[in-house]
């Protein structure tokens, strides 16, 4: 699959929440790593322009703009912060938008051009965020992704857009199943025919996609069925790599198909906890001023409730997580939580509901230690400062 010609004519509403996203998780984000005095690299794997023709800023500016924040400002003693920015099509006109920023280093060329660049750094003492938001699928070979986890840098994180929908288009097309054309007209991605069945093995990590796929042409599940079947194996290939993920469905309606899917990849509980909070915000925030007469058409798109779109009950998941073990650390809790739910609450609100539960005597909270250092009972929720345990009354 491949860019739509007028891709960079102006920026689509549906593609605003991704910008929100990571300008909102990068200030807290960088100010959280460069505290632990190592180094930072933010790389923008599909970079594209900077700037959109209506003038609208793109990812590397965003991410420039916080770099130059970091090199200007005295609130940091640790600057050692960099960005990378890959393009191939537009490498000119990133470059050109790009030009009075410091730390900054347009690289021409592909994805996969530049991933050795990365790999093969001789600094493994590095922090490593990942922007990977492409104009199709063909580039996301799955492997890439697993050989830098497993390079060992000092972290790593990743945030995805992912046209799961895209995915299951293109695939039925390798496969000869004309059949599902129909099901694909709302596609904003044109056919690539230099595409293979064995690079979309790549991408997914394995074949069970044509499986699911024949299923379809065999059983008469949905696309709906289908794409969610995909989608849950493929997060079970991010989870080898990542201990802590989520993986919202970005969708008009909540019986449509996804517009895309973020997913995001961390092995860090802070870095889990933060990024769900400001994905919770960026769309609240969208919602609401779409509301307000705003330019925004977000309205049109459901906020990723999974309590509406599965009927899950937060306090009986909470209560069943409980009953499973003596006791359970609350950032452990949240985690669950978070994987059952995503986005559909920030970290607060998910601590309001175990207070709840706990003022209703339906769950005991044990800290450790029981006072605070002036000698009065302990009531933080701050799990750095105590080890915070759950269990049944």
């Amino acid at each position: 699959m491949v860019a739509s010609n007028n891709f960079f004519e102006e920026k689509k509403d549906w593609s605003l929440l991704k910008d929100r996203i990571i300008e909102n998780y990068l200030k807290p984000y960088i100010a959280k790593i460069l505290s632990t005095r190592i180094p930072l690299v933010i790389v923008d794997c599909f970079a594209g322009k900077g700037k959109f023709n209506d003038d609208t800023i793109g990812s590397p500016l965003i991410i420039a703009d916080h770099i130059k924040n970091v090199l200007e400002s005295d609130s940091y003693s640790n600057k050692a912060i960099k960005g990378i920015f890959i393009e191939k099509k537009y490498f000119r006109e990133l470059e050109e938008n790009l030009k009075d920023f410091r730390k900054c280093e347009v690289r021409e060329g592909s994805f996969e051009d530049h991933i050795q660049y990365i790999l093969e750094s001789n600094n493994r003492n590095i922090n490593l965020f990942l922007y990977v938001d492409p104009y199709g699928i063909k580039s996301l070979d799955f492997c890439n992704f697993r050989e830098m986890a497993e390079k060992k840098f000092r972290s790593v994180e990743f945030l995805m857009n992912f046209n799961s929908f895209g995915f299951l288009r293109e695939g039925a097309r390798l496969l000869k199943y004309p059949e599902f054309e129909r099901e694909f007209e709302d596609s904003d991605y044109e056919f690539d025919e230099k595409n293979s069945i064995p690079n979309m093995n790549k991408i997914a990590a394995g074949d069970y996609w044509q499986e699911i796929l024949k299923r379809k042409i065999r059983c008469g599940i949905s696309m709906f069925e289908a794409e969610e079947s995909f989608m849950n194996e493929y997060s079970k290939k991010v989870k080898e790599i990542f201990k802590y993920t989520v993986n919202i469905p970005i969708r008009k309606k909540a019986e449509q198909l996804p517009k895309y899917r973020l997913i995001f990849g961390t092995n860090h509980k802070d870095g889990l906890f933060l990024m769900v909070d400001q994905m919770n915000k960026a769309w609240k925030d969208i919602l609401n001023n779409a509301r307000g007469g705003q330019r925004l058409m977000f309205e049109e798109f459901q906020f990723p409730d999974m309590t509406k779109m599965r009927q899950f009950d937060i306090e009986a998941d909470i209560l069943k997580s409980l009953s499973r073990e003596k006791e359970v650390l609350y950032e452990d809790l949240l985690a669950i939580l978070i994987d059952r739910y995503g986005i559909s609450y920030s970290t607060k609100e998910y601590r309001d509901r175990i207070i709840g539960l706990e003022k209703n005597c339906k769950l005991v909270v044990r800290r450790d230690p029981l006072l605070t250092p002036t000698g009065k009972t302990a009531r933080s929720w701050d799990f750095k400062e105590y080890k915070i345990y759950l269990g049944l009354k």
